[in-house]
C-alpha cells in the first residue's frame, strides 16, 4: 500500500510542477495584443532580416526559435510530398525586434489587391490602345466606359495593396514587454 501511495504522490508531483516558462506579450497602447510563448509562431523583423520561426524558449533577454526549411520532396511512387530537409536553431534578443508581421490568416487582401491592380492596368492598357487605334463602331473598338472602368479597378486594387501590408512597428502605439515567471 505504501508503495503505491509513493508511486501515485510521485507521478503527481512531477505533472504539477511542471517548468513554467517566460514569455513575450505585444501590447498595443497598453492593451494585451499578441502573446508569444514556446510553440507559438513568430514573425519579425530585425535591422538585419525578417524570420519567421516557431518559438522554443524565452529566457532572460533572449528568443530561442527554430526555422523549418519544408520543400517538396519527389517519392518511389513519382508523386511530390511535402518535407522537412532541415531546422535552423537560432537565438534573437527581444530588443533587437522591429517590427512585427501581420498574420495571414483570414483573407489575404495585397494579394487580392495585387491581382486586381494587374488586370485593370493590363485591360485599360489594352482598352486605351483599341480605343486610340481602332476605328468607332468596329470590332475591336474599346469604348471609353470600360477604359474608365479597368482603370477605376486598377485605383482599388492599388488601395487594398497598400491596406494589407502594414507591419505592426514597435514605438509609439505598440510596445513589446517581457514577463519573466521565474
Amino acid at each position: 500500500m505504501r508503495s503505491l501511495l509513493l508511486i501515485f504522490c510521485t507521478l503527481f508531483l512531477t505533472c504539477t510542477c511542471s517548468a513554467q516558462s517566460d514569455f513575450l506579450i505585444l501590447k498595443k497602447h497598453h492593451r494585451n495584443f499578441e502573446s508569444f510563448y514556446p510553440g507559438s509562431p513568430m514573425s519579425f523583423s530585425t535591422a538585419t532580416r525578417y524570420y519567421e520561426a516557431y518559438v522554443t524558449s524565452i529566457e532572460r533577454d533572449s528568443v530561442f526559435l527554430v526555422q523549418y526549411d519544408i520543400r517538396q520532396v519527389y517519392t518511389t511512387l513519382r508523386i511530390f510530398v511535402p518535407d522537412t530537409v532541415t531546422s535552423y536553431h537560432f537565438g534573437v534578443n527581444y530588443r533587437d525586434i522591429i517590427s512585427f508581421g501581420k498574420n495571414t490568416k483570414n483573407f489575404n487582401w495585397s494579394s487580392s489587391g495585387a491581382t486586381l491592380f494587374g488586370g485593370g492596368i493590363l485591360l485599360s492598357t489594352a482598352g486605351l490602345i483599341t480605343w486610340i487605334f481602332a476605328k468607332p463602331n468596329t470590332r475591336y473598338y474599346a469604348r471609353p466606359s470600360l477604359v474608365i472602368g479597368s482603370a477605376a479597378l486598377a485605383g482599388v486594387g492599388l488601395l487594398m495593396m497598400k491596406s494589407g501590408r502594414k507591419n505592426i512597428k514597435l514605438g509609439k502605439k505598440y510596445s513589446l514587454q517581457y514577463i519573466n515567471l521565474k
